[in-house]
């Protein structure tokens, strides 16, 4: 009877950490320490940067955001700009009234170093440098830099002609 109890509790969390491992999918953080830093403190959407405050994303954009989303678990709050909550220019994420996360899904927006929606990867690597990590993501080539002085991360989504077809800049938890 006991040990019945025992492989009543411990299954489920071997199914838990097993669930938790999936090889089809590997995290950026992997690439962490063998990345090497790329200075990204410049970045920014027409003034906003992670950490801005949520007030500054519709004073620098200049107009308030067309969707704002809430989720509630985990708390944070996506301000859109765009047509649509699927088509849309930049999605900023608010976390605690700051800014954690940024996308850039068209070309209106750019980097902090020129880069749009549209170019290409060599246009990427040009801007930002060799030292960046490569992985496949949902059929997907990301390259990705880290700063790892100011705990910034940005990736760009290519196509399957290298073009760029998103931009995510986030804060790293590390």
């Amino acid at each position: 009877m006991r040990i019945k109890n025992y492989f009543l509790f411990i299954f489920p969390l071997i199914l838990l950490l097993l669930a938790s491992c999936d090889p089809s999918s590997t995290p950026k953080e992997k690439y962490y320490s063998s990345t090497k830093s790329t200075n990204l403190q410049l970045e920014n959407v027409k003034s906003v940067s992670i950490g801005s405050s949520k007030y500054d994303v519709a004073s620098c954009l200049k107009k308030k955001p067309k969707f704002i989303e809430v989720t509630e678990q985990p708390p944070y709050t996506t301000y859109i700009y765009g047509e649509s909550t699927e088509k849309y220019d930049v999605e900023f994420k608010i976390v605690n009234n700051k800014v954690s996360r940024y996308d850039l899904l068209s070309n209106k927006y750019g980097t902090e170093k020129g880069i749009h929606t549209g170019d290409s990867k060599k246009d990427v690597i040009r801007e930002y440098g060799e030292n960046y990590y490569e992985k496949e993501d949902t059929g997907a080539t990301i390259i990705g830099y880290f700063d790892k002085t100011h705990k910034l991360n940005i990736e760009f989504s290519l196509d399957d002609n290298s073009k760029v077809g998103g931009i995510l800049v986030q804060k790293i938890n590390n």
